[in-house]
This record gives structure tokens, C-alpha cells and sequence, in this order.
């Protein structure tokens, strides 16, 4: 077994008291740190901290008496908060957890493993029975390790089955292909995508960008690699996004965007450059979020059905923690016609 910067080696279940004999502090300063009520200096701080990590101790409210056998607390981990498609979402979880007599602990990550981790520690430290994860860039693995180890997880919109984890998604590759069959039913020739530039350099192949595909394969278009595009998640990113595609040689009739938000960016940079949406250019988003009703034109959406996405993840949980194993699950999508691609 490694031993500490001290010479001493660590013991297996550090305590609060073991910590605090580490760094030659009282318990009860290490309490004060842990449960962030200050009283102490940031180098005392620090080195309270550094110890905590090194020593592996983990503060768990059920251990210490303050919660009973469980803690009726049901976690959620977003990726971004301000991402519009996370609060009818959330909300969907908070109503379908209060149904059962729970309650949400919330956390995000920003989209980094080190803090979803964190997150997924600090749940554990407070009791929480189980966690719904958006999952990091390139960290399911991580969420298949934690919860084999430490707490029930489902992960959100990807595929995932094993020990005390699964998952529940919408269809989003049949999404994807019902969305480009759409443009090109209405006789348009060109459909350019612009893509998550996070989501196609994951592990996994980005479903959206195989369904953009697959439908263009089946109606006989091979894809211009010219018109995929890769943009940040955010308007600038639609609006960056669709310059590029219309700088090609051959600029695209129709736009597929990986999610409203990138949609609304090229909408309003086709506006602004007189492009006429949906005569010179229709285009299509993702997701559905409300944002689309309030655009001139009104956007053309494969509409997620966020509440239900939300209350099925909780059922999914409640299963998970009582039974140690649920099946995942896919949930449909429709498209939602408007005006920005009749």
C-alpha cells in the first residue's frame, strides 16, 4: 500500500479524525472546511483539502447519522445550464421526483470529467440513492466504473448497459434521418449540416451525423464533405457555421443543425445576409426548445419530448436503486413543421 508525503500510510476508510491528525488541525476545522462554513485560513484551507484528497476520505451525511438508511434524494448532473433544452428537462425530473417523495440534487459540469466526478463524489457524500448524468466528453467510461463502485447511474441520450447503470435516450439517429428526408422530399438538393464539433470528435459516431448521412445515402446523395461542417454549441457557432457553408463552390439549398440553438445562429445570419428562409434556404433544428416559435420565421424542429425523457430517467433510477439492474430505453421524436421549411 503507497504511503503519504508523512511516511505514513493511509488508511483504508480515512475518517474526519484522520484527516485532521494529518494536517495538525482540530475535527472540528476540518468540519468547518468540509461543509464550506469558513473560520479558517485559505493556506489551512488548502491544506485540508490536499489532505482530504489524499487520504481518500469522504464526508457521507447518511454515515454520520444525519440522514436516514435513504436519503430520498435523487441526482441530476447537467452538462451546461444555460443549454436551453436542460430546464424542461430538469423540470420533468424535480415533478417526477416529488411524485415519488424525492428530491433533486443538482450539479454541472460545464462538460469536464474532473468536475463531473466531483459532482458524482459529492452526491455520494450526501446520501443521494442514485444519479441521472448528461454525460461528459469522452467519460462514460468513468460513469460505468463509478457506478459499479459507488452509486446507481443513468446516463441521458447515449447507449449504455452494465453493472448498476443504463440509459434512456430519444431516437435521435431516426430523428436525424426524419429531418433530411423532410428537406429532401420538399426538392431540395444540397442539405449542409453543421454539427457539434464536441459531440463528432467523441468516441462514439455523433447519431445526428449518422442520420444526416444515412438518409442522404438512401435517396442516392453522397454527402459533400464541404457542406459538414463543424461549430461550436451556441448561435455564434450557427452563424460562424453558415457563412462557411455558403462560402462552397456549391452552397447548400437546406440546413440540418445539430440543435435548435445552432439553428437560431444560422437563422439569423441568413436574415441578415437577405437571405429569403425558407425560398433560398430551409432550414431545420433539433430538440424543439420554445426559442423556436418566437423566430421569424417560425423553425422547423425534431421535437424531444423533455418532460417525458425527464419522468421515465426518474423511473428509470427508482428501478435501478430498488433492483440493481433496469433495461434502457428509446424514446420517439417527431418533427415539428413550421415555417422556416414547410
Amino acid at each position: 500500500m503507497a504511503t503519504n508525503t508523512n511516511g505514513r500510510t493511509p488508511p483504508e476508510n480515512a475518517t474526519l479524525a484522520d484527516v485532521a491528525e494529518h494536517v495538525g488541525v482540530s475535527a472540528r476545522t476540518v468540519s468547518r472546511v468540509v461543509n464550506n462554513q469558513g473560520g479558517c485560513t485559505a493556506e489551512t484551507r488548502d491544506r485540508i483539502l490536499a489532505a482530504i484528497d489524499e487520504l481518500g476520505y469522504r464526508p457521507n451525511l447518511m454515515a454520520r447519522g444525519l440522514s436516514k438508511r435513504r436519503s430520498d434524494t435523487i441526482g441530476l448532473v447537467s452538462i451546461a445550464m444555460l443549454d436551453p433544452f436542460f430546464p424542461e428537462f430538469a423540470d420533468g425530473v424535480e415533478r417526477a421526483a416529488s411524485d415519488l417523495g424525492r428530491t433533486m440534487f443538482l450539479a454541472s459540469t460545464g462538460g469536464d470529467r474532473v468536475r463531473q466526478l466531483s459532482a458524482l463524489k459529492s452526491m455520494v457524500g450526501h446520501g443521494v440513492e442514485g444519479a441521472i448524468v448528461f454525460p461528459a466528453a469522452h467519460a462514460v467510461g468513468d460513469l460505468v466504473d463509478f457506478a459499479a463502485k459507488e452509486m446507481p447511474i443513468i446516463i441521458v441520450n447515449d447507449d449504455v448497459q452494465g453493472v448498476r447503470i443504463s440509459s434512456v435516450s430519444a431516437e435521435i439517429q431516426a430523428g436525424a434521418e426524419m429531418a433530411v428526408n423532410h428537406l429532401l422530399r420538399s426538392g431540395r438538393k444540397r442539405v449542409a449540416a453543421l454539427l457539434d464539433r464536441d459531440a463528432r470528435n467523441a468516441p462514439r459516431p455523433a447519431r445526428r451525423e449518422l442520420g444526416y448521412r444515412n438518409a442522404l445515402e438512401t435517396k442516392g446523395f453522397g454527402p459533400d464533405q464541404h457542406l459538414i461542417i463543424d461549430v461550436d454549441n451556441s448561435l455564434e457557432g450557427g452563424r460562424v457555421g453558415l457563412d462557411e457553408a455558403l462560402a462552397q463552390p456549391n452552397p447548400p439549398d437546406a440546413l440540418f443543425a445539430y440543435n435548435d440553438l445552432i439553428a437560431i445562429g444560422a437563422l439569423q445570419r441568413a436574415l441578415d445576409r437577405g437571405i429569403s428562409v425558407p425560398d433560398d434556404l430551409a432550414i431545420v433544428g433539433f430538440d424543439d426548445i420554445e426559442m423556436c416559435q418566437a423566430m421569424t420565421p417560425m423553425l422547423t424542429s425534431v421535437r424531444i419530448d423533455r418532460d417525458q425523457l425527464g419522468r421515465v430517467a426518474v423511473d428509470m433510477i427508482r428501478t435501478l436503486v430498488e433492483e440493481g439492474s433496469v433495461p434502457s430505453r428509446r424514446l420517439p421524436v417527431e418533427l415539428v413543421v413550421r415555417a422556416s421549411a414547410p
